[in-house]
């Protein structure tokens, strides 16, 4: 049976979603930069978007929460995983790119990246260094990030929500 929404509840969702969007915006802008500052730093990658999710969360709420105040949860959990998602998106079209580009120069060129320590693991486990091994990290970064960007978009934005709720207490 399908929920049944009152008309503040499908506003305060609209007011939800225009705001996640325009976060989810400036999130890809700063993805941009970040991708272009370092592409290899996923430690950092991960921190911002945490801190991208749990803002988007905040914003969505500020703005569903005047119309509708038990929104905040849903509204919350909409503009984390919006900001997430685009903060997320510059990353897994670069690794998109790096996946497409995958040759013989590229294979040599990520392969003399590697340190010392690295290749001696995967020759212990018999991994080896080629086209495949390379396409196969690329699209498990893409996908990395797109859980990463939904599930912690999802939780960090229902907390921003709740910190919402809380100010404009």
């Amino acid at each position: 049976m399908k929920k049944v929404r009152t008309p503040s509840q499908v506003e305060a969702a609209t007011a939800a979603r225009k705001r996640a969007l325009f976060v989810a915006a400036i999130a890809a802008a700063v993805g941009v930069i970040m991708l272009l500052l370092s592409s290899t730093f996923l430690a950092l990658h991960c921190v911002v978007a945490a801190a991208v999710a749990l803002s988007g969360g905040i914003a969505a709420a500020r703005a569903a929460i005047p119309i509708e105040q038990q929104s905040f949860r849903s509204a919350g959990a909409t503009g984390g995983i919006y900001a997430a998602l685009g903060y997320a998106l510059p990353f897994m079209i670069y690794n998109f790119a790096r996946y497409l580009s995958v040759n013989g120069q590229t294979v040599a060129e990520r392969a003399a990246e590697l340190t010392p320590d690295q290749i001696a693991m995967m020759e212990q486990f018999n991994v080896v260094l080629g086209a495949e091994f390379f396409r196969g990290q690329d699209v498990s970064y893409i996908f990395g990030y797109l859980l990463f960007a939904l599930l912690f978009g999802w939780i960090l934005g229902i907390v921003g929500g709740a910190l919402a709720k809380r100010q404009m207490a």
